[in-house]
């Protein structure tokens, strides 16, 4: 039996860069430096319980495991 659910997906987008946008329905917080953008994402993955990932220097993702 194979299992049908998702089990990792992402919740959040942080970033610096202001011309980032997103057409797949995850939302984008808008941080206005780096202490600013490690903030935002520290706090909203602990309201989620997700984990915070780095995938740019101006870029932060909240992914759920």
């Amino acid at each position: 039996m194979s299992d049908m659910s998702i089990n990792d997906f992402t919740l959040a987008i942080i970033t610096t860069d202001k011309n980032m946008t997103s057409s797949g329905g995850c939302p984008i917080f808008y941080a206005s430096d780096d202490d600013d953008m490690q903030n935002k994402a520290m706090l909203i993955a602990k309201c989620v319980d997700g984990v915070v990932h780095e995938i740019a220097k101006e870029t932060l993702i909240i992914v759920k495991h």
